[in-house]
């Protein structure tokens, strides 16, 4: 659920699962391409507490992500992603993760990272345009014959 094999190289998925990341409201908190560790901060929600000992505050619950992609053998590229909904304290310490287990939540993530793979590996198959030289007729042979008189 949390890993999938793709028929890609590294190189190409790497930068998809941050484009896929950053298309769905994460900010890329740590990428590395060499190791392929990238983490990700998404939106939080916030709500109103109050403790007797320490008076109003606020509680956010903000999701988060760690991805690791790493290269198996020459097109197989394994693609890990852990999801976790971390709580936010008024102070700014993080106390509880709660890992997302939502089987949808991996299916959606993964179907988009294998659309944006899909597409780069388009892009970079494209056949060259022709170049101008290669199509062009000598010179030449390119202009009119004088007529005889």
């Amino acid at each position: 659920m949390q890993a999938k094999d793709l028929e890609t190289t590294p190189e190409v998925a790497f930068p998809a699962v941050m484009t896929v990341l950053q298309d769905s409201g994460y900010r890329i908190q740590a990428a590395d391409k060499a190791t392929g560790l990238i983490s990700a901060t998404g939106s939080s929600t916030a709500k109103m507490t109050y403790n007797i000992w320490w008076g109003f505050g606020k509680k956010k619950k903000v999701p988060m992500v760690s991805a690791f992609i790493e290269g198996r053998g020459s097109s197989l590229t394994r693609i890990r992603l852990n999801f976790v909904l971390s709580e936010a304290k008024s102070r700014n310490t993080f106390s509880d993760e709660t890992p997302m287990t939502d089987p949808a939540i991996y299916k959606d993530a993964f179907e988009r990272i294998e659309k944006e793979i899909f597409v780069r590996s388009a892009m970079n198959n494209q056949a060259p345009a022709a170049t101008p030289s290669a199509a062009a007729q000598p010179a030449a042979a390119a202009q009119p014959a004088a007529v005889a008189q």
